[in-house]
């Protein structure tokens, strides 16, 4: 079903299976809209129950939610299902339990902590029913019994990410106009609990930040925190790998950070404290300057390629279903697309591996980082270059080499000329023709044999010489000692004392 609405996906048409979900902004598109869709079904021969189907509803039931006049509820009727569920016996039970109001967990502030009884009974052997658990689970029931209704996002305005972490969870809510369009909680694991405040904050952050990145990306944001040491996040020294890890995830994102005390911050702070409702009180504490989406969009108002491929997608956007047009920007996939005339390629690739947060890293975690946010054609290619041409990486860089075997000893020899060495004394001044001499050691006796050889050498006059000089007067060695010269390595010096029965 995506493959045959595509043109109209996410555009006027929303498909889940066979659940298709038509909307418009009036009536007069609607029709409009509907006839579309009812052609692509004629079309693929597919056909619709009359029973099932609903036309012109301003309120409508979809995937366990109510959706009407902007704003996002859960279906009573599932809601009366996770009150109706009977006290788990097993942990089959509880996992179904889990499992249905997990779906509806974005609708209730501080979810993980609420569930925190219960997913410890999920452990092996640990499944035992206690009042702590039976409270856990009535605190749920009356937390999705009583849950709020959620607003609609509306792309047009900024985002404000609210974030707070305590010493064993983390919770974060989006909203708009003071009213919420998801919730967001989540356990910290044992590393985690026992990290700083610093890092649990800055990991809350991060974590919400890539939980409505579909929201984030390619908008100004706010992101409002109770911890006051993050205030300078951007303009901090990087000194600790960890504040390198989680601001290199930050990167691409246009936001602005605000501090807000815990008591103001109720929506975030509810998470893991009791709190009052006194008069909230805001206070501005850094704007962190991240103008690059902005010179962005001011650098691509005369691209040429960006300027064509925009004029595509506005007159067939059935024809380039992977993009779209958002806030100026055309992006891909969800990532903010760079056009092949832009200088920005370099400044990006510069921020994502020369910069303090990029950490000169190589070229796949580069990669990897930089392609989350934004694309271009031949990015690998561009950041091997980028990354091979780095001067810093070029004098600091490891040997990728494997590491050298250990040096063996020769054997001692018994009697002359049975094991000799040989190689070539290069460089000499010219005499009658010569500017080589080849050299011949025996290696129990220490005796030597010169041989002249010219400049141009080949591997049939090296070995006339060396039957002339060596194997006359003592016949063939049991072996040889040399380096690997391309004449000793050679196919005709191989052969030679192969057939001979002597150990090159």
């Amino acid at each position: 079903m995506n493959d045959i609405f595509r043109p109209l996906l996410r555009r006027t048409v929303i498909v889940f299976f066979d659940d298709i979900l038509v909307f418009s902004t009036s009536m007069d598109l609607h029709l409009d809209h509907l006839r579309q869709v009812f052609e692509i079904l004629d079309a693929h021969q597919f056909h619709l129950k009359a029973s099932k189907c609903s036309f012109g509803q301003t309120q409508v039931s979809y995937l366990g939610h109510i959706v009407a006049n902007g704003v996002v509820s859960p279906d009573p009727i599932k809601i009366q299902a996770v009150l109706d569920w009977p006290t788990p016996k097993t942990v089959k039970g509880l996992r179904g339990f889990l499992g249905l109001s997990g779906f509806y967990r974005k609708f209730i502030k501080g979810y993980a902590t609420l569930a925190e009884p219960l997913t410890a009974l999920l452990k092996k052997d640990a499944f035992h029913w206690t009042a702590s658990a039976q409270q856990a689970m009535d605190a749920l029931k009356q937390s999705l019994a009583t849950a709020p209704v959620l607003a609609l996002p509306d792309f047009s305005l900024p985002f404000i990410v609210q974030t707070d972490a305590s010493g064993h969870a983390m919770g974060a809510v989006l909203i708009q106009h003071d009213h919420p369009i998801a919730y967001f909680s989540k356990l910290f694991c044992p590393r985690l609990s026992r990290a700083s405040t610093y890092i649990r904050e800055l990991h809350a952050i991060t974590s919400a930040v890539k939980r409505w990145r579909q929201y984030l990306l390619g908008h100004h944001f706010v992101i409002q925190t109770d911890h006051r040491s993050l205030k300078e996040l951007l303009t901090q020294v990087i000194q600790t790998p960890e504040q390198q890890f989680y601001l290199s995830k930050l990167l691409g994102y246009h936001y602005t950070i605000e501090y807000k005390s815990g008591k103001s911050n109720i929506v975030a702070d509810a998470l893991s404290r009791s709190f009052e409702n006194p008069e909230a009180s805001l206070h501005v504490l850094s704007t962190p300057q991240f103008l690059l989406v902005d010179e962005l969009k001011q650098e691509q108002l005369s691209d040429s390629a960006y300027l064509e491929l925009k004029a595509r997608i506005e007159a067939s956007p059935g024809s380039h279903p992977d993009f779209s047009l958002v806030d100026g920007l055309i992006l891909r996939c969800g990532k903010i697309w760079v056009s092949p005339l832009s200088r920005f390629k370099r400044v990006l690739l510069q921020e994502y591996h020369e910069s303090p947060i990029g950490g000169h890293a190589g070229v796949i975690k580069t990669l990897k980082r930089l392609s989350a946010n934004f694309f271009w054609s031949n990015m690998r290619k561009e950041v091997q270059n980028f990354i091979n041409c780095c001067v810093v990486c070029q004098q600091t860089k490891y040997s990728t080499a494997k590491p050298s075997g250990l040096l063996q000893p020769l054997p001692i020899p018994s009697n002359v000329w049975e094991d000799i060495s040989l190689d070539f004394v290069t460089g000499l001044p010219l005499s009658n023709g010569y500017t080589v001499m080849l050299v011949v050691v025996d290696r129990f006796s220490k005796a030597i044999h010169l041989g002249a050889l010219p400049g141009n050498f080949t591997a049939y006059k090296v070995a006339e010489l060396f039957v002339n000089l060596v194997l006359k007067h003592h016949g063939f060695p049991k072996s040889i000692v040399s380096d690997r010269d391309p004449i000793f390595i050679s196919r005709f010096w191989s052969d030679l004392f192969k057939f001979s029965g002597t150990l090159l």
